[in-house]
Order: C-alpha cells, then sequence, then structure tokens
C-alpha cells in the first residue's frame, strides 16, 4: 500500500481580545478569507484566489438586478396593450438601464 502524505500543521492566529473586532471587520471589508487576508496582509502579495462566497452586497445587487430583468419583460408586456402612453413606456424602460448599468458598474462589470 502507498502511504498518503500528511498535510502540515495549520498555522493558527488568536488576535488579541482588544483587537478582535477590529481584525474581524478587516476580514470582513476584504472580501477574503481570514488565512487570504493573514496572507496578503503579511506578505504583501496578491491572495492565492478569490473568495469562495459574494460577500452579502453583491448579493443583493445581482438579486436586484434580476429584479430589473422581470420588470423590464413586464413593461414590454405592457407595452403591447392599449391604452398605454409609449412615452412613458420609452421613459421607464431608459430608466430601468441607467439603474441596470449602474448595478453592473458597482459589480465592476461593463454594461
Amino acid at each position: 500500500m502507498t502511504e498518503k502524505k500528511k498535510r502540515d500543521a495549520p498555522i493558527s492566529y488568536r488576535p488579541p481580545e482588544a483587537l478582535r473586532e477590529e481584525f474581524r471587520a478587516r476580514v470582513e471589508r476584504s472580501g477574503l478569507s481570514v488565512s487570504a487576508y493573514i496572507t496578503q496582509s503579511i506578505f504583501e502579495s496578491e491572495a492565492p484566489r478569490q473568495v469562495r462566497r459574494a460577500p452579502i452586497e453583491q448579493q443583493q445587487v445581482a438579486r436586484l438586478l434580476s429584479e430589473i430583468a422581470r420588470l423590464h419583460d413586464c413593461l414590454r408586456e405592457l407595452g403591447r396593450s392599449d391604452g398605454v402612453d409609449p412615452a412613458l413606456l420609452d421613459e421607464a424602460v431608459r430608466d430601468l438601464h441607467e439603474i441596470r448599468a449602474a448595478l453592473l458598474s458597482a459589480l465592476g462589470r461593463k454594461p
């Protein structure tokens, strides 16, 4: 049988009690895992990989983008019915496009 190579024991860091909240806040703001944040801070290098989970703000922006798409579809359907002011409908669609562009920009994407 082949022997499995054992991993090295992890290195742990326990911040002083007075600095724990500040440490946690900095890690959260960075969007990195604790390990990646410590590595980046100590070695002043890029993190080895991106965060596995999106910060809550990005999840909220993604949800808003989904809602905007749904509203756009509803407006398009509404435009097919009689009695709707086409100028008002066009203005609403333009506003949705502006909101969408702003949200994509907030995510760092091109509109």
